[in-house]
Protein backbone atom coordinates (compact mmCIF):
# COMPACT_ATOMS: atom_id res chain seq x y z
CA UNK A 1 0.00 0.00 0.00
CA UNK A 2 1.02 3.22 -0.56
CA UNK A 3 0.66 4.78 2.53
CA UNK A 4 -0.79 7.67 4.23
CA UNK A 5 2.22 9.63 5.28
CA UNK A 6 3.15 8.94 1.52
CA UNK A 7 -0.17 10.91 0.50
CA UNK A 8 0.70 13.67 2.03
CA UNK A 9 4.15 14.22 1.14
CA UNK A 10 2.48 13.91 -2.47
CA UNK A 11 0.54 16.72 -1.43
CA UNK A 12 2.98 18.39 0.13
CA UNK A 13 5.42 18.07 -3.32
CA UNK A 14 2.62 19.55 -5.28
CA UNK A 15 2.58 22.45 -3.20
CA UNK A 16 5.69 24.06 -5.45
CA UNK A 17 3.16 24.24 -8.29
CA UNK A 18 1.61 26.99 -6.67
CA UNK A 19 -1.97 28.21 -7.94
CA UNK A 20 -2.18 27.54 -11.80
CA UNK A 21 -5.77 27.93 -13.13
CA UNK A 22 -7.24 26.28 -15.66
CA UNK A 23 -9.54 23.04 -17.20
CA UNK A 24 -7.04 20.96 -19.23
CA UNK A 25 -5.50 19.29 -16.50
CA UNK A 26 -8.51 18.76 -14.26
CA UNK A 27 -10.39 17.60 -17.48
CA UNK A 28 -7.21 14.93 -18.47
CA UNK A 29 -7.33 13.39 -14.86
CA UNK A 30 -11.06 12.98 -14.68
CA UNK A 31 -11.16 11.75 -18.55
CA UNK A 32 -8.79 8.92 -16.75
CA UNK A 33 -10.89 8.67 -13.98
CA UNK A 34 -14.51 7.79 -15.75
CA UNK A 35 -15.32 10.70 -15.77
CA UNK A 36 -16.91 10.79 -12.45
CA UNK A 37 -18.18 14.29 -12.08
CA UNK A 38 -20.94 13.68 -15.13
CA UNK A 39 -22.35 10.87 -12.57
CA UNK A 40 -23.25 13.47 -10.01
CA UNK A 41 -26.25 15.37 -9.42
CA UNK A 42 -24.61 18.45 -7.94
CA UNK A 43 -24.80 21.89 -6.68
CA UNK A 44 -22.55 24.59 -7.39
CA UNK A 45 -21.26 27.68 -5.14
CA UNK A 46 -19.01 30.21 -6.06
CA UNK A 47 -18.92 33.87 -4.43
CA UNK A 48 -16.33 35.90 -2.37
CA UNK A 49 -17.51 34.86 1.04
CA UNK A 50 -19.53 32.49 2.72
CA UNK A 51 -19.42 29.23 -0.13
CA UNK A 52 -18.38 27.23 2.58
CA UNK A 53 -21.16 28.15 5.04
CA UNK A 54 -23.70 28.10 2.44
CA UNK A 55 -22.38 24.67 1.12
CA UNK A 56 -22.47 23.04 4.80
CA UNK A 57 -25.76 24.47 5.59
CA UNK A 58 -27.09 22.98 1.68
CA UNK A 59 -25.46 20.04 2.98
CA UNK A 60 -26.47 19.33 6.51
CA UNK A 61 -30.34 20.19 5.44
CA UNK A 62 -30.01 17.45 2.66
CA UNK A 63 -28.66 15.04 5.42
CA UNK A 64 -31.76 15.48 7.67
CA UNK A 65 -33.82 14.83 4.13
CA UNK A 66 -32.48 11.54 4.08
CA UNK A 67 -29.99 11.99 1.32
CA UNK A 68 -26.23 11.06 0.84
CA UNK A 69 -24.63 13.84 0.07
CA UNK A 70 -20.83 14.80 -0.74
CA UNK A 71 -19.43 17.80 0.45
CA UNK A 72 -16.25 19.53 -1.14
CA UNK A 73 -14.24 22.37 0.29
CA UNK A 74 -11.73 24.59 0.65
CA UNK A 75 -9.03 25.09 2.78
CA UNK A 76 -8.80 22.80 5.69
CA UNK A 77 -8.22 23.63 8.90
CA UNK A 78 -5.90 20.74 10.51
CA UNK A 79 -6.35 17.91 7.40
CA UNK A 80 -6.77 17.75 3.93
CA UNK A 81 -9.50 15.19 4.61
CA UNK A 82 -12.01 17.61 6.05
CA UNK A 83 -12.25 18.79 2.52
CA UNK A 84 -14.38 16.05 1.49
CA UNK A 85 -16.69 14.58 3.20
CA UNK A 86 -19.79 12.49 2.81
CA UNK A 87 -22.51 13.27 5.04
CA UNK A 88 -20.64 15.17 7.39
CA UNK A 89 -17.49 12.33 7.60
CA UNK A 90 -14.08 13.22 6.18
CA UNK A 91 -12.85 10.41 3.66
CA UNK A 92 -11.18 7.69 5.54
CA UNK A 93 -7.55 7.90 5.00
CA UNK A 94 -7.84 4.47 3.02
CA UNK A 95 -9.92 6.16 0.18
CA UNK A 96 -7.65 9.45 0.22
CA UNK A 97 -5.11 7.29 -0.56
CA UNK A 98 -6.86 5.28 -3.29
CA UNK A 99 -7.99 8.24 -4.65
CA UNK A 100 -4.79 9.91 -4.61
CA UNK A 101 -2.66 6.95 -6.24
CA UNK A 102 -5.23 7.04 -9.06
CA UNK A 103 -4.83 10.99 -9.34
CA UNK A 104 -0.66 10.08 -8.99
CA UNK A 105 -0.63 7.06 -11.69
CA UNK A 106 -2.19 9.52 -14.37
CA UNK A 107 -0.30 12.69 -13.72
CA UNK A 108 2.78 10.67 -14.13
CA UNK A 109 1.58 10.79 -18.39
CA UNK A 110 0.75 14.52 -17.87
CA UNK A 111 3.54 17.04 -18.76
CA UNK A 112 1.71 20.03 -16.83
CA UNK A 113 1.45 18.29 -13.30
CA UNK A 114 -1.43 18.88 -11.59
CA UNK A 115 -1.82 21.57 -8.45
CA UNK A 116 -2.97 20.33 -5.07
CA UNK A 117 -6.02 21.73 -5.53
CA UNK A 118 -6.72 20.12 -8.72
CA UNK A 119 -5.39 16.52 -7.38
CA UNK A 120 -7.96 16.70 -4.42
CA UNK A 121 -10.73 17.70 -6.68
CA UNK A 122 -10.30 14.84 -8.71
CA UNK A 123 -10.31 12.60 -5.59
CA UNK A 124 -13.33 14.10 -4.89
CA UNK A 125 -15.32 13.96 -7.78
CA UNK A 126 -13.72 9.87 -7.91
CA UNK A 127 -14.91 9.30 -4.07
CA UNK A 128 -18.47 11.25 -4.52
CA UNK A 129 -19.08 8.60 -7.51
CA UNK A 130 -17.48 5.54 -5.75
CA UNK A 131 -20.23 6.26 -2.88
CA UNK A 132 -22.84 6.78 -4.94
CA UNK A 133 -24.15 10.06 -3.56
CA UNK A 134 -27.58 11.01 -4.24
CA UNK A 135 -26.10 15.12 -4.74
CA UNK A 136 -22.52 16.93 -4.27
CA UNK A 137 -21.96 20.63 -2.87
CA UNK A 138 -19.24 21.70 -4.69
CA UNK A 139 -17.51 24.93 -3.36
CA UNK A 140 -15.62 27.06 -6.12
CA UNK A 141 -11.64 27.52 -4.79
CA UNK A 142 -10.62 30.53 -6.73
CA UNK A 143 -12.75 32.69 -8.77
CA UNK A 144 -14.71 30.53 -11.05
CA UNK A 145 -14.19 30.56 -14.71
CA UNK A 146 -10.71 29.06 -14.30
CA UNK A 147 -11.35 26.88 -11.06
CA UNK A 148 -11.08 23.25 -11.39
CA UNK A 149 -14.53 22.66 -10.10
CA UNK A 150 -15.83 24.54 -13.28
CA UNK A 151 -16.11 21.05 -14.59
CA UNK A 152 -19.60 20.15 -13.62
CA UNK A 153 -23.05 21.05 -14.78
CA UNK A 154 -25.08 21.32 -11.39
CA UNK A 155 -28.85 21.40 -11.21
CA UNK A 156 -28.26 25.15 -9.72
CA UNK A 157 -25.23 27.33 -9.35
CA UNK A 158 -24.89 29.96 -5.95
CA UNK A 159 -22.78 32.54 -6.26
CA UNK A 160 -23.29 34.03 -2.91
CA UNK A 161 -21.77 37.93 -2.97
CA UNK A 162 -18.57 39.56 -5.21
CA UNK A 163 -16.04 41.76 -3.25
CA UNK A 164 -12.11 42.46 -3.77
CA UNK A 165 -9.99 39.34 -3.38
CA UNK A 166 -7.09 37.86 -5.38
CA UNK A 167 -7.49 40.76 -6.99
CA UNK A 168 -3.94 40.47 -9.05
CA UNK A 169 -5.40 37.06 -10.93
CA UNK A 170 -9.63 37.63 -10.97
CA UNK A 171 -9.18 41.88 -11.74
CA UNK A 172 -8.67 44.66 -10.05
CA UNK A 173 -12.32 45.73 -10.27
CA UNK A 174 -15.58 44.47 -8.95
CA UNK A 175 -16.95 44.11 -12.31
CA UNK A 176 -14.07 41.94 -13.58
CA UNK A 177 -13.91 39.82 -10.57
CA UNK A 178 -17.64 39.38 -11.06
CA UNK A 179 -17.10 38.38 -14.62
CA UNK A 180 -14.80 35.84 -13.49
CA UNK A 181 -17.20 34.47 -10.60
CA UNK A 182 -20.57 34.55 -12.77
CA UNK A 183 -18.90 32.23 -15.30
CA UNK A 184 -19.78 29.14 -13.30
CA UNK A 185 -23.18 29.69 -14.48
CA UNK A 186 -24.07 27.01 -17.10
CA UNK A 187 -26.86 27.43 -19.87
CA UNK A 188 -30.31 27.32 -18.70
CA UNK A 189 -29.15 26.41 -15.11
CA UNK A 190 -31.16 28.53 -12.62
CA UNK A 191 -29.16 31.06 -10.09
CA UNK A 192 -29.44 31.94 -6.32
CA UNK A 193 -27.40 35.07 -5.58
CA UNK A 194 -27.57 37.93 -2.45
CA UNK A 195 -25.54 40.05 -4.20
CA UNK A 196 -27.41 43.53 -4.40
CA UNK A 197 -23.90 46.09 -5.40
CA UNK A 198 -25.31 47.30 -8.34
CA UNK A 199 -22.04 47.15 -10.67
CA UNK A 200 -21.47 43.20 -9.67
CA UNK A 201 -24.96 42.50 -10.08
CA UNK A 202 -25.42 43.60 -13.47
CA UNK A 203 -22.34 41.65 -14.42
CA UNK A 204 -24.66 38.75 -13.17
CA UNK A 205 -27.82 39.64 -14.44
CA UNK A 206 -25.84 40.06 -17.66
CA UNK A 207 -24.55 36.43 -17.31
CA UNK A 208 -27.27 34.68 -16.48
CA UNK A 209 -29.77 36.21 -19.44
CA UNK A 210 -27.19 35.38 -21.51
CA UNK A 211 -26.80 31.97 -20.52
CA UNK A 212 -30.36 31.56 -20.52
CA UNK A 213 -30.66 31.02 -17.16
CA UNK A 214 -33.17 31.96 -14.04
CA UNK A 215 -31.57 34.47 -11.71
CA UNK A 216 -33.03 34.76 -8.36
CA UNK A 217 -31.52 37.43 -5.78
CA UNK A 218 -32.43 36.90 -2.21
CA UNK A 219 -32.63 38.20 0.82
CA UNK A 220 -31.99 37.57 4.67
CA UNK A 221 -36.00 38.99 5.43
CA UNK A 222 -37.28 36.35 2.65
CA UNK A 223 -38.17 34.33 5.52
CA UNK A 224 -37.62 33.33 8.97
CA UNK A 225 -34.80 31.56 8.79
CA UNK A 226 -33.08 30.23 12.14
CA UNK A 227 -29.32 29.11 11.80
CA UNK A 228 -26.44 28.00 14.89
CA UNK A 229 -24.03 30.34 13.14
CA UNK A 230 -23.48 33.20 14.39
CA UNK A 231 -23.75 36.76 12.49
CA UNK A 232 -26.17 38.46 9.36
CA UNK A 233 -24.30 37.47 6.93
CA UNK A 234 -24.85 34.37 7.74
CA UNK A 235 -28.51 34.84 7.44
CA UNK A 236 -28.19 35.55 3.94
CA UNK A 237 -26.13 32.46 3.48
CA UNK A 238 -28.95 30.58 4.79
CA UNK A 239 -31.46 32.46 2.37
CA UNK A 240 -29.11 31.53 -0.74
CA UNK A 241 -29.05 27.81 0.23
CA UNK A 242 -32.59 27.07 1.00
CA UNK A 243 -33.49 28.73 -2.46
CA UNK A 244 -30.71 26.44 -4.17
CA UNK A 245 -32.43 23.51 -2.73
CA UNK A 246 -35.60 24.75 -4.14
CA UNK A 247 -35.06 26.18 -7.64
CA UNK A 248 -32.82 22.68 -8.18
CA UNK A 249 -35.88 21.15 -7.67
CA UNK A 250 -35.12 19.18 -4.55
CA UNK A 251 -37.61 17.55 -1.80
CA UNK A 252 -36.69 18.55 0.92
CA UNK A 253 -39.30 19.35 4.08
CA UNK A 254 -39.73 22.60 5.98
CA UNK A 255 -38.86 20.25 8.78
CA UNK A 256 -35.44 19.10 7.30
CA UNK A 257 -34.52 22.94 6.58
CA UNK A 258 -35.51 23.65 10.13
CA UNK A 259 -33.09 21.28 11.46
CA UNK A 260 -30.79 21.07 9.20
CA UNK A 261 -29.64 25.26 9.87
CA UNK A 262 -29.55 24.28 13.01
CA UNK A 263 -27.13 21.52 12.96
CA UNK A 264 -24.96 22.97 10.41
CA UNK A 265 -21.60 24.17 11.99
CA UNK A 266 -18.53 25.64 10.26
CA UNK A 267 -15.27 25.08 12.62
CA UNK A 268 -12.90 28.28 12.20
CA UNK A 269 -15.90 30.91 11.30
CA UNK A 270 -16.90 33.31 14.48
CA UNK A 271 -16.33 30.19 17.09
CA UNK A 272 -16.66 30.69 20.21
CA UNK A 273 -13.83 28.35 21.37
CA UNK A 274 -13.92 29.53 25.67
CA UNK A 275 -16.68 31.17 26.83
CA UNK A 276 -14.41 32.64 30.41
CA UNK A 277 -12.29 34.15 29.40
CA UNK A 278 -14.31 34.37 26.00
CA UNK A 279 -11.92 33.27 22.90
CA UNK A 280 -13.27 33.83 19.35
CA UNK A 281 -11.74 32.64 16.11
CA UNK A 282 -12.49 33.81 12.29
CA UNK A 283 -10.52 32.88 9.49
CA UNK A 284 -11.65 36.35 7.83
CA UNK A 285 -8.98 37.11 5.23
CA UNK A 286 -10.56 40.23 3.28
CA UNK A 287 -12.36 43.46 3.44
CA UNK A 288 -15.76 42.20 3.24
CA UNK A 289 -14.99 39.43 5.68
CA UNK A 290 -13.60 41.56 8.22
CA UNK A 291 -16.60 43.89 7.79
CA UNK A 292 -18.82 40.81 8.58
CA UNK A 293 -16.76 39.75 11.54
CA UNK A 294 -16.60 43.53 13.14
CA UNK A 295 -20.51 44.05 12.32
CA UNK A 296 -21.55 40.48 14.09
CA UNK A 297 -19.02 41.22 17.09
CA UNK A 298 -20.52 44.78 17.78
CA UNK A 299 -23.65 42.85 17.57
CA UNK A 300 -22.94 39.82 19.70
CA UNK A 301 -20.24 40.49 21.98
CA UNK A 302 -19.97 44.65 22.09
CA UNK A 303 -16.46 45.78 23.72
CA UNK A 304 -12.69 46.04 22.36
CA UNK A 305 -10.64 42.62 21.89
CA UNK A 306 -6.92 41.67 21.80
CA UNK A 307 -6.63 40.41 18.52
CA UNK A 308 -4.27 37.93 17.24
CA UNK A 309 -3.76 39.11 13.76
CA UNK A 310 -1.76 37.28 10.86
CA UNK A 311 -2.55 36.72 7.19
CA UNK A 312 -1.24 35.63 4.06
CA UNK A 313 1.44 37.44 1.73
CA UNK A 314 -0.93 38.10 -0.74
CA UNK A 315 -4.03 39.43 0.96
CA UNK A 316 -5.06 43.26 1.66
CA UNK A 317 -4.02 42.99 5.21
CA UNK A 318 -4.12 47.02 5.25
CA UNK A 319 -8.24 47.43 4.69
CA UNK A 320 -8.64 44.00 6.60
CA UNK A 321 -7.08 45.90 9.89
CA UNK A 322 -8.99 48.95 8.82
CA UNK A 323 -12.31 47.19 9.03
CA UNK A 324 -11.15 45.50 12.48
CA UNK A 325 -9.67 48.41 14.37
CA UNK A 326 -12.77 50.14 15.97
CA UNK A 327 -12.83 46.54 18.04
CA UNK A 328 -9.21 46.29 18.75
CA UNK A 329 -7.70 47.39 22.06
CA UNK A 330 -4.20 45.39 21.43
CA UNK A 331 -2.57 44.18 18.56
CA UNK A 332 -0.65 41.07 18.07
CA UNK A 333 0.69 40.86 14.72
CA UNK A 334 2.25 37.35 13.87
CA UNK A 335 2.62 35.09 11.92
CA UNK A 336 0.85 31.65 10.60
CA UNK A 337 2.77 28.74 9.88
CA UNK A 338 2.13 28.45 6.08
CA UNK A 339 4.99 28.99 4.04
CA UNK A 340 2.94 31.55 1.86
CA UNK A 341 2.45 33.68 5.58
CA UNK A 342 2.93 36.99 5.47
CA UNK A 343 6.38 38.90 6.88
CA UNK A 344 5.18 40.69 10.23
CA UNK A 345 7.14 44.18 9.18
CA UNK A 346 4.21 44.50 6.08
CA UNK A 347 1.69 44.35 9.26
CA UNK A 348 3.58 46.49 11.31
CA UNK A 349 3.15 49.42 9.13
CA UNK A 350 -0.86 48.68 8.41
CA UNK A 351 -0.57 48.90 12.55
CA UNK A 352 1.33 52.16 12.70
CA UNK A 353 -0.39 53.71 10.10
CA UNK A 354 -4.30 52.91 11.37
CA UNK A 355 -2.84 53.97 15.00
CA UNK A 356 -3.72 50.66 16.64
CA UNK A 357 -1.42 49.62 19.61
CA UNK A 358 0.50 46.34 19.00
CA UNK A 359 3.15 44.16 19.77
CA UNK A 360 4.90 41.43 17.58
CA UNK A 361 4.98 37.71 17.89
CA UNK A 362 7.26 35.22 16.45
CA UNK A 363 4.31 32.86 15.92
CA UNK A 364 0.72 32.23 16.87
CA UNK A 365 2.24 29.92 19.87
CA UNK A 366 4.05 33.37 21.07
CA UNK A 367 1.16 35.44 20.03
CA UNK A 368 -1.00 33.79 22.71
CA UNK A 369 1.44 33.73 24.91
CA UNK A 370 1.76 37.24 25.01
CA UNK A 371 -2.55 37.36 25.75
CA UNK A 372 -2.90 38.23 29.42
CA UNK A 373 -6.07 35.88 29.58
CA UNK A 374 -8.05 39.30 31.04
CA UNK A 375 -9.24 41.11 28.12
CA UNK A 376 -11.73 38.65 25.55
CA UNK A 377 -8.90 37.47 23.03
CA UNK A 378 -9.97 37.18 19.12
CA UNK A 379 -7.42 35.34 16.45
CA UNK A 380 -8.23 36.11 12.82
CA UNK A 381 -6.54 36.95 9.60
CA UNK A 382 -6.84 33.51 8.26
CA UNK A 383 -7.47 29.92 8.43
CA UNK A 384 -3.94 29.32 8.51
CA UNK A 385 -3.43 31.71 12.08
CA UNK A 386 -6.49 29.86 13.22
CA UNK A 387 -5.17 26.11 12.47
CA UNK A 388 -2.61 27.07 14.27
CA UNK A 389 -4.01 28.83 17.24
CA UNK A 390 -6.42 26.29 17.82
CA UNK A 391 -3.94 23.69 17.82
CA UNK A 392 -2.00 25.33 20.81
CA UNK A 393 -5.12 26.23 22.68
CA UNK A 394 -6.15 22.28 22.72
CA UNK A 395 -2.23 21.41 23.24
CA UNK A 396 -2.39 24.17 26.33
CA UNK A 397 -6.11 22.85 27.50
CA UNK A 398 -4.32 19.32 27.79
CA UNK A 399 -1.07 20.34 29.42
Amino acid sequence: MWGINAVYRYLEALEKFGMNLGLDRITYLLARLGDPHLKLRSIHIAGTNGKGSTAVMISSMLKEAGYRVGLYTSPHLFDYRERIKVNGRDISRKDLEAGLEKVRKISGRMKSKPTVFEALTAAAFWYFARKQVDYAVVEVGLGGRLDATNVITPLVTVITNIDYEHTEVLGRTLARIAGEKAAVIKPGIPVVTAEEKAEPLRVIKRTAQRQDSLLIQVGKRQEAIGTRMMGEHQKLNAACAIAAIRLGGIEVSRRSIRKGLNKAAWPGRFQVVLKNPLVLVDGAHNPAGARALRVTIKKVFPGRFSVVFGCQGTKDHDQVLRELAPVISELIITRSSHRLAADPNLLVRSARRRRIPFVVAGSVGDALKRWDRTKPLLITGSLFTVSDALKYLDVAQRA
